[in-house]
């Protein structure tokens, strides 16, 4: 049996959102490529490496406290550390809001 990647406990979903980064003393902007209540993936100009401990503030979320778990290229897998209640709502929100405007 091979095992499978997309396994998750939680699913992941395309919703792109602008946000800040902060490691130690310095600050990124960064762009959420998808998100699910435990983790992110962001892309961000500022050098990290997995293990970092991080903040990732998107305003219409909060900030919340992450742990860079992957890091390829420009591109941070992050392990969401809190909030997972409140981004898990702001994703089913956000799910039956998605098009209505379109």
């Amino acid at each position: 049996m091979v095992d499978d990647p997309d396994k998750r406990q939680h699913p992941r979903h395309e919703i792109p959102l602008e946000g800040t980064l902060r490691s130690g003393g310095n600050q990124a902007p960064c762009m959420v490529r998808n998100l699910s209540a435990g983790g992110a993936l962001l892309e961000v100009d500022l050098p990290l490496r997995p293990g970092h401990l991080i903040t990732v503030d998107i305003p219409e979320i909060g900030a919340h406290n992450a742990r860079v778990v992957r890091v390829i290229w420009k591109f941070a897998a992050v392990a969401l550390e809190d909030g997972e209640k409140e981004i898990e709502g702001f994703i089913v929100e956000w799910m039956e809001n998605e098009g209505k405007d379109a």
